[in-house]
């Protein structure tokens, strides 16, 4: 049977960690972690411990001490994206625990309105000849010429249309406005990508 921790099993297992030394592990330890660090009472920790003796992740050791067995797999199911991924792969951020795709994803966010960069690829695209579209990866080759036909087109229809997360699709925009090739603009209700001389 695959056993899959629950949000707060896994805030349990961290605190194991955190609160094992040599010797194992004592309850309270993890007590007054779990209460300082994500507000669970005394029973909920008991309760969680118990659970995990039950599947055989914290056992006791000769000493008599509980500790926490690392030959044991579990799984976490990532809160973002759904998938479940073994318990030694998961990145805990802000108290979920996340897959490395997700964490990446969220962490790799460039601005679309950043005059900084905006400088610096017109530096760097200057200094190296660079015009148009030259130097510029497929992906952003497409993207540029479908905006151009389009005239104006949505962060998310490009997403669906090109196959790229949401993130992935803005990344991409946001290259292309630092080239100054695209721009935001309003048509309608909506927010659009147009093309920069337009």
């Amino acid at each position: 049977m695959k056993l899959v921790l629950d949000e707060e099993e896994t805030w349990i297992i961290e605190c194991i960690k955190e609160a094992h030394i040599d010797c194992g592990f004592h309850v309270r330890d993890v007590i007054k972690k779990a209460k300082a660090r994500y507000g669970l009472s005394r029973s909920t920790v008991y309760e969680i411990v118990s659970y995990l003796e039950f599947h055989g992740l914290v056992k006791t050791n000769k000493s008599g001490n509980r500790e926490l067995d690392q030959s044991i797999s579990y799984f976490v199911t990532c809160p973002v994206c759904g998938k479940e991924i073994p318990g030694n792969e998961y990145i805990l951020e802000n108290g979920k625990s996340i897959c490395e795709d997700c964490y990446l994803e969220e962490h790799q966010r460039i601005k679309f309105a950043d005059p900084m960069a905006v400088r610096s690829k017109k530096l760097f695209r200057k200094n190296h000849g660079l015009e148009g579209t030259e130097g510029l990866t497929d992906i952003q080759k497409e993207l540029y010429k479908f905006i151009q036909v389009e005239g104006g087109v949505t962060p998310e229809k490009i997403s669906k249309l090109f196959g790229l997360t949401p993130q992935e699709a803005r990344n991409q925009l946001a290259i292309l406005r630092h080239c100054e090739l695209v721009k935001w603009r309003k048509i309608g209700d909506e927010i659009c990508i147009v093309p920069f001389d337009s």
